[in-house]
């Protein structure tokens, strides 16, 4: 029985953009174990193959010999592909038996159809005001949804406006706020023989590019004067058109509510409290939405989704985090135990040791010195201070969290005073001590001379300590980062739950000197034969 397309889905179903006020994009790229021993980070960015769109909409492959994240002082954005497979199968078969391919041209004229049987239909918003000071009327985007046929393939740009019918509207008639573009790409066949680029990269195939925005703030006019706050204007003049009878301008930015975090928005001050400047920007959350209709199909229409999130440019794109959106997506799928079982052995150690260089990475970009300061690390009492402070140890005050006195410092280990050679003393602390961290046997020797040191260290999943808020908290790992609820960053349940899991299986000191001493192993026949012959021969010559 022939096959029909059984249902059909975008690669990825989310996918990540990033602001950047070039017109060229970034290109694809992946990491790779530095070769630079004097490099800060364990791994380089590299670029890999990329696509080019080309004038009249199709894509050509190429391999860029560097990676370019700017030109000039424009950052270059980052522009996401999404694809569109399908899934073949016999009518009425099981699901299990489909198999994933492709959505292509030539698949299309299979079943009698072609570009014109896709439909996209695009959604944009921005909720951040609305939120802040919830009011629904302060949300913008696409009002109403923008709908693409897949045979168009010119870029459509996303115009963000106010919702309809709003008596105040915050984006006023006849003005927009870009929120990127969408672009279909024109399908082609792939060329006849070898090609040079990778079999993975399928020209036939239907797939769009989103473009995000190039990173603008907009306002009322207000928000282009200078405040006490900030003697520089917020946003120039050319984007200061926000109606400020709209309700953001000058709203107390809370609504009466709890939000959480509350320092994320531009301010001015009116009899102490802090008054919203009415400053928005171009980033936006996006769906796609993906019709497939076809008359030889055995359903009237198949529809697939994707979502797009846009953010800030990458601080540090060369350097790896300790926690991804896939750790957070792997916390939700139902075989995260299972996958973390079958983890084991030389495989999971490989997994601690890229966990601890990610978090080597990480701090690596830190200035811990600052953030102490700056933070305001929590004052220790009780149980959580050491009798004594650190001999020799610089670090001041001695009872604040890090201080010489913080008991969940490493005793045998002293932080210098500020100097022109170190003037960043706890930052070249913490870089040095997960340096050496980041080698999976410095680990197990740290495990073996304080097995509950990791546990002491590491929080658990969304774990705040008795006292802990924004703006205090105590050393434990990691000190300085934030969920964006306000409360300390942690590890996916599923990371802790294998680090711990690994940390439990290291042998005991005692087991690991007895497995580390040398053992004699016994000699074969034929050689303990020879070490008589040589004994007997050295005894007759006298020199036994």
């Amino acid at each position: 029985m022939a096959e029909i397309i059984q249902a059909i889905y975008c690669d990825p179903p989310i996918v990540i953009a990033r602001l950047g006020g070039s017109t060229a994009p970034v290109v694809a790229y992946g990491w790779e174990e530095s070769p630079d021993p004097r490099n800060d980070g364990d791994t380089v960015i590299v670029s890999d193959w990329s696509l080019d769109i080309m004038p009249d909409g199709s894509a050509r492959p190429f391999k860029p010999d560097s990676v370019r994240l700017r030109d000039g002082v424009l950052i270059r954005p980052v522009c996401p592909f999404v694809e569109i497979w399908a899934r073949l199968g016999e009518p009425g078969s099981a699901e299990a038996t489909w198999r994933d391919v492709p959505l292509t041209e030539s698949l299309l004229a299979s079943f009698g159809g072609d570009r014109s049987a896709i439909n996209f239909t695009v959604e944009a918003r921005n909720l951040k005001a609305a939120r802040r000071a919830q009011d629904q009327d302060l949300a913008y985007g696409l009002f109403p949804s923008l709908s693409i046929r897949g045979d168009q393939h010119a870029p459509v740009a996303l115009l963000g406006v106010s919702p309809p019918g709003v008596t105040e509207p915050m984006i006023p008639p006849g003005r927009n706020i870009p929120l990127g573009s969408i672009q279909v790409l024109r399908p082609r066949p792939n060329p006849p023989g070898p090609t040079g680029w990778p079999d993975s990269i399928d020209l036939d195939v239907i797939r769009l590019r989103y473009t995000p925005g190039r990173g603008q703030f907009y306002g009322p006019p207000q928000a282009a004067q200078p405040t006490a706050e900030s003697p520089v204007p917020s946003i120039p003049a050319a984007n200061a058109f926000l109606n400020p009878q709209a309700g953001w301008f000058n709203s107390d930015a809370q609504g009466g509510g709890f939000v959480v975090p509350g320092d994320t928005f531009d301010f001015f001050q009116v009899g102490g409290r802090q008054r919203a400047l009415g400053v928005i920007d171009d980033t936006c959350e996006g769906r796609i939405e993906v019709e497939l209709r076809l008359a030889a199909a055995s359903a009237p229409s198949l529809r697939a989704h994707a979502n797009i999130l846009v953010g800030p440019p990458d601080f540090a794109p060369d350097r790896r985090p300790f926690l991804t959106i896939a750790d957070e997506l792997n916390d939700r799928s139902a075989d995260a135990d299972a996958r973390n079982a079958a983890l084991d052995g030389e495989e999971l150690d490989r997994w601690v040791e890229d966990l601890f260089e990610r978090a080597y990475e990480t701090v690596s970009l830190m200035n811990v010195d600052h953030w102490r300061a700056a933070r305001g690390l929590r004052r220790l009492s009780g149980d959580r201070l050491a009798p004594t402070p650190i001999a020799e140890d610089k670090v001041t005050p001695v009872d604040q969290a890090m201080g010489s006195r913080d008991a969940l410092r490493n005793r045998t280990l002293q932080v210098p005073a500020s100097s022109p050679n170190i003037p960043l003393p706890l930052s070249a602390h913490a870089r040095e001590r997960h340096r050496s961290l980041s080698a999976v046997e410095r680990l197990r020797d740290l495990l073996a001379s304080n097995p509950g040191r990791l546990k002491q260290l590491v929080r658990g999943a969304f774990e705040v300590e008795s006292g802990e808020n924004g703006g205090s908290t105590t050393m434990r790992m990691p000190p300085f980062m934030r969920q964006s609820n306000a409360s300390p960053l942690t590890l996916a349940a599923w990371q802790y739950q294998l680090l711990m899991r690994w940390a439990d299986q290291q042998p005991s000191p005692a087991a690991r000197v007895a497995a580390a001493a040398p053992t004699m192993r016994p000699l074969s026949r034929a050689a303990a034969e020879r070490q008589a012959e040589v004994l007997a021969r050295l005894d007759r010559g006298g020199f036994r």
